[in-house]
């Protein structure tokens, strides 16, 4: 008998070292839907003049009005002069489908408790739908052709969404584009399509942070050419991006096995592939290769369990630094900011979470640049 439990308990060690060290095959395996993408299958789309449609509202009480303690300022969305139109990241991972109910409750409870969009509520007043949002599924190599499908549904409720702002709610006010992950990556071809090709549209954008996805250098050759990457805090009318990992973890899918959308390719997608990407330091907002110490860090904040809401704003959580593209930082001491990490050491999850406060600043800064760039000038006194 003693043998028998003896060999139990060494075939259970080996069984959880062999799914430690397979995690993410099985994770990719369990969250990818079990047939090929069919559009005659889609979950109904969201109708954006209705107000359940949306994330957030800014005449609605909703996550994106919070504020951690110890930030500042408070919630300004009454009176603030910009808007900003925010796509979540992917909170869907059931294999049930390519693309989730725009409705999912799951999906939905976890957009909103990522603290993303409520970074902007002292600068603007925020506009985040939900859309058909494609499954976590669709970033994996093995579901190419399935996931650029799915996205091509993502994209399409993200563009309804955004002229049903502009049609309904914009009054021609500035804005900032924001998102982060699929978000972003949808906002690069919202920029591309949408934004670039209209000058009254250009006119009015204060910034794009398209978070957590690679942007290679080249689209401001090409599709993104009327804008430019921000190169300092304060430059309106430009892109940001960064991808966070620890210093020496693996960045490899940012820099070579990521697709971005391509119109003149046959799949509507081309890879990243070793071109040079966009990386802008989200604690000093400038395109270098200048390690900022952590102690420059003004805090970030992450959901809290407890009271379910944001978590106190922790100062000084990591140096940062732009190599290669990639945002290079150091390990934050809280473990709540490295609970979730993706392979490699990748802080993919806190893209935002770590850098809060610097976001929200900077975000106030370009608005108040665009805004004093656009004031009308002092009438000259008349000569007697």
């Amino acid at each position: 008998m003693r043998r028998i439990i003896l060999i139990i308990l060494a075939v259970l060690v080996l069984l959880g070292i062999a799914a430690y060290q397979y995690r993410f095959a099985l994770l990719a395996f369990m969250v990818t839907p079990s047939g090929a993408f069919d559009a005659a299958k889609l979950p109904p789309a969201p109708d954006y003049s209705r107000p359940e449609s949306w994330l957030a509202l800014p005449e609605r009480q909703d996550s994106a009005d919070e504020v951690p303690a110890g930030a500042v300022p408070g919630d300004n969305q009454g009176r603030a002069p910009a808007d900003v139109f925010y796509v979540h990241p992917t909170t869907y991972v059931d294999p049930a489908g390519w693309n989730a109910p725009w409705d999912d409750p799951d999906a939905a409870e976890l957009a909103a408790e990522l603290t993303q969009a409520s970074v902007f509520n002292g600068c603007c007043r925020v506009f985040a739908p939900y859309y058909r949002q494609a499954t976590l599924a669709t970033f994996m190599e093995e579901s190419r052709a399935d996931g650029r499908a799915a996205l091509e549904v993502a994209y399409g409720d993200v563009e309804r969404a955004f002229r049903q702002y502009l049609a309904a709610r914009a009054d021609d006010r500035p804005f900032i584009l924001a998102g982060h992950s699929q978000g972003a990556l949808l906002l690069q071809r919202l920029l591309a399509r949408v934004v670039a090709p209209d000058p009254a549209l250009r006119a009015r954008l204060v910034a794009a942070y398209a978070v957590g996805y690679p942007l290679p250098l080249d689209q401001f050759d090409g599709v993104l050419a009327p804008l430019g990457p921000c190169k300092a805090s304060g430059m309106t009318g430009c892109v940001l991006t960064w991808s966070s990992v620890l210093r020496g973890g693996d960045a490899g899918f940012y820099q070579r096995r990521a697709e971005i959308w391509n119109p003149a390719s046959a799949t509507g997608f081309s890879p990243v592939a070793g071109r040079p990407i966009l990386c802008v330091n989200p604690i000093s907002f400038r395109m270098d290769d200048i390690q900022i110490p952590r102690e420059a860090n003004r805090g970030g904040t992450v959901h809290s369990m407890i009271s379910d809401g944001p978590e106190p704003l922790t100062r000084g959580l990591v140096d940062a630094q732009c190599l290669d593209g990639i945002l290079r930082i150091s390990e934050p001491e809280p473990f709540v900011f490295r609970a979730i990490l993706l392979p490699g050491k990748d802080y993919h999850i806190y893209d935002y979470a770590l850098f809060w406060q610097d976001i929200r600043l900077d975000a106030i800064a370009r608005v108040n640049a665009y805004v004093a760039a656009r004031a009308p000038a002092p009438v000259p006194a008349q000569m007697p």
